[in-house]
């Protein structure tokens, strides 16, 4: 029988692989699985067509960092052309593909679908509706319209490929007992259809987008809500950025499902869906602060650096982010020039720098958000008397993002809803001046960091302007203070990620569900 959670003993007298060796232990023989739309592995192909690998450590896979000589088997979305490729050429009879750039143990398993199934899936159903809907970025009197369109995307796009990743998951288990971690919106419906084929398996589920309230997920076609709580509540542990998100997420299995689910213990968060019982747990987010601090030390972030210091003010605020609707960024803009308004004696000494990464250019409603910033910034610097105290940045470019984020006094992320974002996890870790930081009250960081920071309401631009007036006149002894204890903060954070504690944790909690 595997340890249980109280049992430690199997992890005390290890080296530093000790959870790695525990987690082995704990799975027996288990086979290990995560389904991902994205993975740790992609393909690039050059002109002579020839393919090459790259790891994409961006993607929140450095919690699994830690696991590196445990097996794992990825299924994930061939995305683009040189995935497809690949998935063709270069995978063993299982259709798995090992390669250096990935520990030894680990394999990828590429799901391949025709690109009009996938345009459905992503372009259709995941992006401008789920990911929408997830983060409050609907105005419910004119959008959605969900018309004959989506509904056949929902069939042949979203549920043709979450099925076809469980139908991946359970072929590759063969005959060995599945343990699945199922990672965020995009398979959704991934439990359901591993758990009507193999009812042994245990199944984590995770988000590291918010929860939407039943306001939200209501907006959505009743079926389309039953299919997906019915999914998720055959999982066996789904975990959450937040206490607030698993709330939401009660409300709308309740809103949904009526009788059919029962919230067994409100404190530990236990519910029941027939004979089946789920728990819902916070897992920390992933933070790794070593690759922004390697490219803060690179000669092109360096020089960004030194012209960010010729141009900034005597406090410089900064927004590090996409430009996504849910980012709230105009509010955040208009409160700076609310700011200067009251204070007019500020227009000399403090600046605003964003640097966006542009969302999607088919999806209109990313290119009206994008227009509607550069009006905002335009409405603030006409009034500055030539001074231009707004300064945007289109190009996503991570090195001179990371130069905004040590230079910055505030650091300011309010958006209408959100994860933990990793320029807020990030930023500190890099930043040379003791800065600071304004966040909605809405965030999942806000449960992290809110004796450290400023947290206001998402649409309180009032609120935003005085927190922004606040932290130009702070003395720099409070600011020190709180610029310490929110590295210190992050960096627990990152010291467990880097022992990989929270897949640990989450491999622990499915095996309790069997012993």
């Amino acid at each position: 029988m595997a340890p249980t959670s109280g049992d430690k003993s199997h992890i005390d007298s290890t080296p530093a692989t000790s959870l790695s060796y525990a987690a082995r232990r704990l799975l027996g023989n288990r086979k290990l699985i995560v389904a991902a739309n994205r993975g740790p592995l992609s393909f690039t192909e050059d002109h002579t067509g020839q393919l090459a690998p790259r790891s994409e450590p961006s993607r929140g896979f450095e919690q699994f960092e830690a696991f590196s000589d445990v097996e794992i088997s990825w299924v994930t979305g061939a995305v683009s052309a040189a995935d497809r490729k690949a998935a063709d050429t270069l995978g063993d009879p299982a259709g798995l593909i090992q390669n250096d750039v990935l520990p030894k143990d680990w394999a990828t398993r590429f799901v391949s679908l025709p690109r009009r199934v996938h345009h459905k899936f992503y372009n259709v159903i995941c992006n401008p509706l789920l990911w929408f809907m997830l983060h409050r970025s609907w105005s419910p009197t004119f959008t959605p319209n969900i018309g004959s369109d989506e509904h056949d995307a929902w069939e042949r796009g979203y549920k043709a490929v979450n099925e076809s990743f469980a139908t991946t998951v359970v072929e590759l288990a063969g005959d060995e007992e599945i343990a699945l971690l199922c990672r965020d919106y995009q398979l959704m419906l991934v439990s359901g259809y591993v758990r009507k084929q193999r009812p042994t398996a245990i199944i984590h589920q995770s988000f590291e987008t918010p929860w939407p309230w039943p306001s939200d997920f209501e907006i959505l076609p009743s079926n389309w809500r039953y299919e997906l709580l019915h999914s998720l509540l055959l999982a066996d542990v789904i975990s959450f950025s937040s206490n607030q998100d698993i709330d939401a997420f009660i409300a709308c299995a309740k809103s949904t499902l009526g009788d059919e689910i029962r919230v067994e213990d409100s404190k530990s968060q236990h519910l029941s869906f027939g004979d089946h019982q789920i728990q819902l747990t916070v897992s920390p987010p992933p933070v790794r602060s070593s690759r922004f601090k390697l490219v803060a030390e690179f000669e092109a972030t360096q020089r960004a650096i030194s012209q960010l210091n010729e141009w900034s003010g005597q406090h410089t605020f900064v927004t590090v982010d996409r430009a996504e609707p849910h980012k709230n960024i105009v509010r955040s803009i208009n409160a700076f020039g609310e700011l200067l308004k009251k204070q007019p004696e500020l227009t000399n000494d403090v600046r605003f720098l964003l640097y966006l990464t542009p969302g999607p250019a088919h999806i209109s409603a990313y290119k009206r958000l994008l227009e509607e910033i550069r009006r905002s910034a335009r409405r603030v610097n006409d009034r500055s008397n030539g001074v231009n105290p707004v300064h945007i940045r289109e190009d996503g470019n991570f090195s001179r993002a990371v130069a905004a984020l040590a230079t910055y006094d505030t650091l300011v992320s309010v958006p209408l809803v959100d994860g933990t974002g990793r320029s807020i996890l990030d930023g500190p870790l890099v930043n040379t001046k003791q800065g600071g930081m304004i966040l909605s009250e809405t965030t999942a960081a806000a449960e992290l960091l809110a004796d450290q920071v400023s947290l206001v309401g998402f649409s309180d631009v009032a609120a935003m302007a005085s927190a922004m007036s606040d932290a130009v006149a702070e003395d720099s002894s409070s600011r020190k203070n709180k610029s310490d204890d929110t590295r210190r903060t992050i960096e627990n954070l990152v010291g467990a990620t880097d022992s990989g504690q929270p897949i640990y944790e989450i491999i622990e909690r499915l095996i309790e569900t069997v012993d």
